[in-house]
């Protein structure tokens, strides 16, 4: 049988290291399906131990065949250069959706904010009990679960991603003392002091991303990457409640049980965070199931979703700068600047019927044409989960300058909504 074709659609996504095309697999009789193909940046080819390391992501994520991971089909190398071949997910990754309901005003329920984490937990758990075939322990290890390794498809369902910093016995590569890997924001605080991680750093992470989508800001955000470290070490969590009315005190206990700074303090595995979150959901009468996430996210991509007007950004502006004073002692020693937007680079480039070979050792897509990057304006790039102004920490040593800047800025705030009412009289 003759080995299987896959052709680049267009570019859909691109990082650091690698780059996520949509493509399309076809088989015999023409019949084709469309898959994400993820292939590394040109100037990474040479670079033996990333290609290593690439190559242990392959490995992993083929034998992890579950409804909440995505499923990697096929790796390769073509054109001088490797490629995995995934299941394409038509949907949104985390960081997306958080941009899309800031954008637009809109707050994610408590009870979906849960349902996404319940199910991150399952392909979680699943991962974290791995064996292989003869039935030795994996000891696989996330170690980069974020928001934006988290899909939510338009039909309800979500899957984790992208276990390329995943740590397990069959891996080749081995990570050297004292190296942190994953984002920072959402590292866990033994990772933070260089020591062993296990899985119980995804648990960590996976509250920090369920306390994220409901208090609607980031967590651990400093202004360079070592003050983000710092205030993981510390693992100083400000109460949900403070910022999301709907959190009761039964809920915040298994939130913040799942942040505990001691990794045994935590629940034991991806399951227990998974059941302790139904059993919540059970007890308060919440019922919620994939409709009801396809429902929000197809009401929240919907054209006529509503977005704030000028008085409610105003008025939300207002009580953030207010709630962020009263919540000055929770921020811990290091400043903290939540006012970084996301700005990913979203190429799209339009390429058909070109085979994997011919498309990256060409480098002209379209009949020959070269490849065009269409940016994203300014205006595109909204901020993510944190309010557009953020008020600097105040210093345990009893410095009251972020105390002044935050008066000053509420009282700006104050002045720019009675003008704006005025002018609008």
């Amino acid at each position: 049988m003759a080995r299987q074709r896959y052709h680049v659609t267009k570019k859909i996504d691109a990082g650091g290291m690698a780059e996520i095309y949509l493509g399309e697999a076809e088989s015999i009789e023409g019949i084709k399906r469309k898959v994400a193909i993820k292939r590394v940046l040109p100037n990474l080819n040479k670079n033996a131990k990333f290609i290593q390391m690439f190559l242990d992501e392959a490995r992993l994520s083929m034998q992890l065949a579950h409804a909440n991971i995505v499923q990697v089909f096929d790796v390769g190398e073509a054109g001088g250069t490797y490629f995995i071949v995934m299941e394409f997910v038509e949907g949104y990754n985390l960081r997306k959706l958080f941009q899309r309901t800031v954008e637009v005003g809109y707050r994610i329920p408590v009870e979906i904010a849960c349902f996404i984490t319940m199910e991150a937990c399952k392909g979680l758990g699943f991962a974290h009990s791995k064996t292989d075939s003869d039935g030795q322990h994996l000891h696989i290890v996330h170690r980069d679960l974020s928001p934006p390794n988290i899909m939510v498809s338009k039909s309800g369902e979500v899957k984790v991603t992208d276990f390329g910093l995943a740590k397990a016995m069959t891996q080749l590569t081995v990570t050297d003392p004292g190296v942190v890997k994953g984002k920072f924001s959402y590292l866990s605080p033994e990772a933070t002091e260089g020591l062993a991680v296990d899985h119980r750093a995804d648990i960590f992470a996976a509250g920090i991303v369920l306390w994220e989508m409901l208090a609607n800001r980031r967590l651990f955000l400093g202004k360079t990457d070592m003050d983000t470290v710092e205030l993981v070490k510390q693992a100083k969590i400000p109460p949900l409640s403070k910022f999301n009315s709907q959190v009761t005190p039964e809920f915040e206990t298994i939130v913040n049980r799942s942040l505990a700074k001691d990794p045994r303090k935590r629940f034991l595995s991806a399951k227990e965070f998974g059941e302790a979150l139904a059993n919540y959901l059970f007890s308060s009468n919440l019922k919620v199931t994939g409709y009801d996430l396809a429902s929000m996210l197809q009401r929240v991509y919907s054209e006529d979703a509503h977005a704030e007007t000028p008085e409610e950004r105003i008025h939300t502006l207002i009580q953030d700068e207010i709630l962020s004073l009263a919540m000055l002692g929770y921020n811990g020693s290091t400043d903290t600047d939540a006012s970084q937007a996301i700005s990913p680079e979203r190429l799209q480039v339009g390429v058909s019927g070109m085979d994997l070979s011919q498309f990256w050792s060409s480098g002209m897509v379209g009949g020959g044409a070269p490849e065009v990057a269409a940016k994203t304006s300014t205006e595109e790039l909204i901020e993510t989960l944190e309010p557009r102004i953020m008020v600097p920490s105040v210093q345990e040593s009893g410095s009251k300058t972020g105390l002044i800047v935050g008066v000053i800025t509420i009282l700006a705030l104050i002045g720019a909504a009675v003008a704006y009412y005025l002018l609008g009289t």
